[in-house]
């Protein structure tokens, strides 16, 4: 600003009288033109705060009356104007007359028709459910307690060990060998035989007895002796066999 200043002095300084006249009087004469004219500046506003006023008065008017709406005026002007209609005679306003020229104001919707119809519906095919598989309850697998297992295994070394006590004294007694069918076979008890044959490969497999065929070709039990029982160690182990046995056959 000081600057500004400066600057301006120094232009003044500058100038020539005559010049700061002319400028001295371009002033005085706009401040007499505004001077002048102040009247009509203050007329110009007044218009403008009652045209205002009065466009605000008109805009509350207006809008007054447009959201305004009274039905029963409305329905007093429906029920007069149908009475004034030609074909209405009597008091009782007939309402189905206004149907051609109300109806006019409602848009209808369009009719569409195919050219091939309506198409035929398909047959449903029937489901076949299955039914409900009942499942059996699983009975409860227990295992057998030790002591009965140790019982029967006790019991199966008693009854090869008595086998082979007959077979030993049977070939002491009459020095042969036993028959195997008389030995094993059970006139009474099918089990029993079979348990009987395999005591006799339980004997076998242990290499306490040896079962051979006779001159005639029949099936004999005799004893295997302690020099046998010797040579036969350290060299291929005893085969132990079952023979087939069924209940026709026993019979």
């Amino acid at each position: 600003m000081s600057m500004n200043n400066s600057n301006s002095n120094s232009r003044s300084f500058a100038r020539s009288p005559q010049q700061r006249k002319e400028i001295l009087r371009k002033i005085i004469t706009r401040a007499q033109s505004l001077l002048h004219n102040q009247e009509e500046v203050l007329m110009d506003s007044e218009m403008m705060s009652l045209s205002s006023n009065v466009l605000k008065q008109c805009t509350r008017s207006l809008t007054k009356r447009v959201c305004s709406y009274n039905h029963i005026e409305f329905a007093q002007k429906l029920v007069q104007y149908v009475k004034q209609l030609p074909d209405v005679e009597s008091e009782i306003p007939n309402w189905s007359l206004l149907e051609s020229r109300v109806i006019k104001s409602f848009k209808k919707t369009s009719h569409y028709t195919t050219l091939l119809g309506t198409l035929v519906p398909l047959e449903k095919k029937e489901i076949n459910r299955r039914k409900p598989i009942v499942r059996e309850t699983q009975a409860q697998i227990k295992k057998p307690d030790n002591v009965v297992t140790v019982e029967k295994e006790e019991e199966s070394a008693e009854q090869t060990v008595k086998m082979n006590k007959i077979i030993s004294k049977y070939y002491k007694t009459y020095h042969k060998p036993l028959d195997f069918f008389k030995l094993v076979l059970n006139p009474d008890d099918f089990g029993k035989t079979v348990q009987n044959i395999l005591q006799i490969s339980f004997l076998i497999r242990d290499g306490r007895v040896v079962v051979t065929k006779d001159a005639s070709g029949v099936l004999v039990v005799q004893p295997c002796s302690k020099d046998k029982t010797q040579e036969k160690v350290g060299k291929r182990p005893n085969i132990q066999n079952v023979m087939y046995l069924n209940m026709e056959q026993w019979k």
